[in-house]
């Protein structure tokens, strides 16, 4: 299966918790034959293009000009998001599947989903109202409805724990099947050390 993954965090950029998930899912779905392709948000000076151990890695700049506030901000990584998918899916050919972390990706997410009729699988890591105890402005309301919109969109969404599946479906009345839980993996490897025997 080819998989296109939108993320704007993916190592060396790491902003919170989601960079990290994307980058072991699509390793792990490397190892399990599946083809892996992540657009992402260019920090510093990495590469536009890294093959990153069987995992394709297309980074976009943003926008030369300054944006207004960071909603303005990531509307313009989407825009860019949307550009650079289609310049490989003309030299590469369409995903059998577009899966979007969160709603700082919504908007690339569902375009390209229409553009291609590609199916849309959507991972809700956090929600607005979850980190902010509730929604009390008009940039947090944006941002829930936002939410709402990608998971309205998606076939599937995926959470990380039966507590975000409650959420969600409080939140945004999704059906109740529509929402998949699979906790974050934890590679044992990365916290062995030398213990001594007493």
């Amino acid at each position: 299966m080819k998989i296109l993954m939108l993320s704007w965090e993916y190592p060396p950029r790491v902003v919170g918790g989601i960079s990290r998930v994307v980058h072991d899912l699509s390793h792990r779905l490397i190892q399990d034959g599946h083809e892996v392709t992540v657009v992402t948000y260019r920090d510093g000076n990495v590469p536009y293009y890294e093959d990153d151990g069987g995992v394709d890695v297309y980074r976009v700049d943003n926008y030369m000009i300054t944006p207004n506030n960071f909603i303005d901000w990531i509307m313009q990584l989407n825009f860019n998001m949307i550009a650079k998918t289609g310049e490989i899916i003309a030299e590469k050919g369409n995903f059998d599947v577009i899966h979007a972390h969160d709603w700082l990706t919504a908007y690339a997410g569902k375009a390209l989903k229409q553009a291609f009729n590609t199916p849309l699988v959507s991972t809700i890591h956090a929600t607005e109202a979850g980190r902010n105890s509730g929604i009390q402005g008009e940039m947090q309301k944006y941002i829930n409805d936002t939410e709402w919109m990608l998971t309205y969109e998606s076939s599937e969404v995926i959470v990380n724990s039966n507590y975000m599946k409650n959420e969600l479906q409080r939140l945004f009345g999704l059906p109740y099947e529509k929402i998949n839980v699979v906790p974050n993996g934890v590679n044992l490897n990365l916290f062995q050390r030398n213990r001594k025997r007493l």
